[in-house]
């Protein structure tokens, strides 16, 4: 029986050695399939000449990740299956968090002077919008968010929490990017965390408005779902036994508008 997967695992090296020093400079929320078959394989080629663009990945609700990855270092491997197949072990997400358990924790990495990426793979329904794409000041999680804005249960209300402490510490906002398929992302998300953080306090709302840039982006990539075949097809690839591994075409698209704050990674 293979061993588990993990930073001493041979299949890892290569992986182990990219990240060896690396600054955990990305905050991402919702670190499922899709963004570990995408955003993190871009980010993980990044960390070979500039390791500031490690990855914390932050999931609100579901232990499920942080359970699988934990125990592997936050290694997984992603398998590549297009008319050659390729098996890589991504190294670029180095720690995992549940926001409802650890809600504090998630909070003060936001505000760290050294995170200047935080994006967002929540979903359509993960940006509590209405159905003009306003944000929906109606619904159960804003409304709690609202009355407690310094405890949060939503992306925006993350959000704009976060925001607030960099502009309280005198830090400039990093790039907010939303990595879901929707029309006008960028711009959708930026008007529902200034929409929420003018409620409480309109000096913010104009300080993000001003200052923080939100891109709008599109993103490419067939990912289908794990699956126990997948997880053999590893082991007998890699001799070694990944709770999570992800699969994805060959081809992988990620397009970010130019509108990126100066240190952004240099995608």
């Amino acid at each position: 029986m293979s061993a588990r997967l993990s930073p001493a695992s041979r299949a890892a090296a290569a992986a182990l050695a990219r990240r060896r020093g690396s600054t955990a400079g990305v905050i991402h929320f919702g670190p499922g399939a899709f963004h570990r078959a995408h955003q993190a394989w871009y980010l993980d080629k990044l960390l070979d000449h500039d390791p500031r663009w490690a990855i914390t990945g932050v999931s609100l609700q579901s232990p499920d990740v942080r359970n699988a990855l934990g125990p592997q270092g936050g290694m997984y491997v992603l398998a590549e299956l297009g008319e050659q197949r390729r098996f890589q072990v991504i190294g670029a997400v180095t720690r995992l968090l549940v926001a409802r358990e650890e809600r504090e924790q998630v909070l003060a990495l936001m505000a760290a002077p050294y995170v200047g990426w935080i994006s967002a793979t929540v979903t359509e329904k993960g940006y509590c919008l209405d159905g003009a794409g306003e944000l929906d000041v109606r619904h159960a999680d804003i409304i709690h968010d609202l009355a407690t804005p310094s405890a949060p249960k939503s992306l925006i209300g993350y959000l704009a929490e976060g925001l607030r402490r960099r502009r309280a510490a005198g830090l400039p906002p990093p790039a907010i990017v939303s990595c879901d398929n929707l029309s006008d992302n960028g711009r959708l998300l930026k008007r529902a965390v200034v929409t929420f953080a003018s409620e409480i306090d309109r000096a913010l709302g104009d300080w993000i408005e001003a200052e923080a840039a939100f891109p709008r982006t599109m993103v490419d990539s067939i990912t289908p779902a794990s699956d126990d075949a997948l997880r053999a097809l590893v082991q007998s690839e890699l001799d070694v036994a990944d709770a999570w591994p992800v699969q994805r075409e060959a081809f992988c698209q990620w397009v970010v508008e130019d509108c990126l704050p100066a240190g952004a990674p240099d995608l």
